[in-house]
């Protein structure tokens, strides 16, 4: 056997680091403006992994959550299966998927974020872009900081890192 047949690991190549699972994955937090449109810059890596379209949706916490067309899917699945349960359910559901929007980002990055989700986001000027996890988030800067506070701590909970093999 020489060196480059199938199944010589010599040369493999690692998965990238933002797929785990299979899946996509947004890291990272970046502060960005909007523009006068309402429009934000994705960071680099999000657009790339985001593709060319997302869906953008109400997220609790005052954020917005961005979901590449796959995940939104399942998300949707699971909101329609919370939603049969119960009439105070559905009204909770349509409240979140009332204002949900399919996105393009344009050639320049940008995806605009309706109105109605800036409003209820608080998004006016800076705005800080998160990777959580499976979604992109937008979040208005102090609120980021008021909902996170271990984010911004001098001292983590070491217990709590290490319990998850940090």
């Amino acid at each position: 056997m020489t060196g480059g047949q199938v199944g010589n690991t010599v040369g493999h190549v690692p998965p990238s680091p933002r797929r785990w699972r299979d899946q996509t994955v947004f890291l990272g937090a970046h502060d960005r403006s909007l523009d006068p449109k309402g429009r934000v810059v994705l960071p680099a890596d999000h657009r790339d992994e985001l593709g060319e379209t997302g869906y953008v949706i109400r997220a609790l916490d005052k954020c917005l959550a961005i979901y590449k067309p796959e995940e939104f899917e399942e998300v949707m699945a699971e909101l329609e299966k919370f939603a049969r349960e119960r009439p105070e359910h559905r009204r909770l559901v349509s409240a979140v998927t009332s204002g949900a929007q399919r996105i393009v980002p344009d050639k320049q990055g940008r995806i605009p974020l309706p109105a109605d989700l800036r409003t209820y986001a608080g998004l006016v000027g800076d705005v800080r872009v998160i990777g959580g996890n499976t979604r992109i988030e937008i979040w208005n800067p102090t609120q980021w900081r008021e909902a996170h506070p271990e984010a911004h701590a001098e001292v983590f909970d070491v217990a709590r890192l290490a319990a998850v093999g940090l």
